[in-house]
């Protein structure tokens, strides 16, 4: 008679395994998985068989190895059975058991194993309420709806309340929006008039200094210039003098004469002494002319000095009218804008 076929195909093909303990059972992957190659049924005999070939006489160190049971009770004490299930079910003494047989093709799996459902071990009960034996409906409906309603009207006046306070929230919100706008303005303008003050004052300020500059630059000028012109003057007599005194100027003819023909010429010149008079008298005259027409440059240097200083005199005289005018027609000028708003505003 041959063997019996199971019901289910078994991982072990009907070899009978032994429970292990998962910290050694070898089905267990450990580690990284992407690095290690899974463990399959098929690998797992492969390495089996290669194990028994290379060491027939040694086998696993898990076969024939049990989980260890709960240890035994000290002295005076006694292990007692209990559940700890979910669900609670009746203990006999033997369960009841049925055999029953299958046949299925070589090829199929296991089926899913069905969702556990217990047996109802209780008994059903029911009862039956008649009408009016609870509560009367149109009795004990009165105090709920006097809640209600009242309730109702109570969020209702509420909600009126609350939209009169958001109304007069807003109204308040937009006058002093209103206000504040205002004021913004009004700073606005007056920041304005205070920077055309200061660009005007700092313009003012600038054209004043540049004034003074220009003015003193020319003063500086004409001081130089008559300066050079005094200094120049007196400077091309001396020079002249100095020069003619260490015998750079000279006269060829009188030097011929004193140097070639001076015993001969002493006769001549004594004969000659009123010529030679009436040519120094021409001399001195010539040098007189010379220092009265350079007096005369000097006295038209300072009356042109004299000129400048009235004329600088007379333009700073016509630029103080010219501002105060200008200053007067400004006052009068925001006097009559002033009057003006206050005539706006007045109406």
């Amino acid at each position: 008679m041959g063997k019996k076929k199971p019901k289910y195909r078994l991982e072990g093909d009907g070899e009978n395994v032994d429970a292990v303990n998962i910290m050694s059972d070898q089905r267990v992957v450990r580690g990284n998985t992407y690095a290690s190659k899974p463990m399959t049924q098929s690998l797992r005999k492969e390495l089996d068989s290669t194990a028994n070939r290379r060491k027939p006489g040694k086998t696993s160190q898990f076969v024939g190895h049990r989980r260890v049971g709960t240890p035994p009770a000290v002295d005076g004490r006694t292990h007692n059975a209990m559940q700890t299930d979910d669900f609670l079910e009746e203990i006999t003494d033997r369960p009841v058991e049925q055999d029953v047989e299958t046949q299925t093709s070589a090829a199929m799996d296991r089926p899913a194993s069905p969702l556990f459902v217990r047996a109802k071990i209780g008994f059903d009960a029911g009862t039956q309420i008649e009408s009016g034996d609870l509560f009367n409906f149109d009795l004990e409906v009165e105090p709920i709806l006097e809640v209600l309603v009242g309730k109702t009207i109570h969020v209702s006046m509420l909600e009126l309340m609350q939209e009169e306070e958001l109304e007069a929230i807003r109204q308040q919100q937009e006058e002093f929006e209103t206000i504040r706008n205002i004021e913004l303005a009004e700073v606005q303008r007056l920041e304005a008039e205070i920077k055309r003050k200061a660009a005007e004052k700092n313009r003012r300020v600038a054209q004043e200094r540049k004034r003074l500059e220009d003015r003193r630059r020319l003063e500086e000028t004409i001081a130089a210039r008559a300066f050079s012109n005094q200094f120049l003057g007196e400077l091309h007599i001396n020079v002249f003098d100095m020069l003619e005194e260490q015998g750079h100027f000279y006269d060829p003819v009188k030097r011929e004469v004193e140097e070639l023909f001076m015993g001969e010429l002493m006769q001549g010149v004594r004969a000659g002494a009123d010529c030679y008079e009436a040519a120094s008298i021409i001399a001195m005259e010539l040098l007189e002319a010379a220092r009265v027409k350079a007096k005369a440059f000097e006295a038209e240097a300072v009356r042109l000095r004299k000129e400048m200083q009235e004329r600088l005199a007379a333009e700073e005289a016509e630029r103080k009218r010219v501002e105060e005018e200008a200053r007067l027609a400004a006052e009068a000028a925001a006097r009559a804008a002033e009057e003006a708003e206050n005539a706006g505003e007045e109406e």
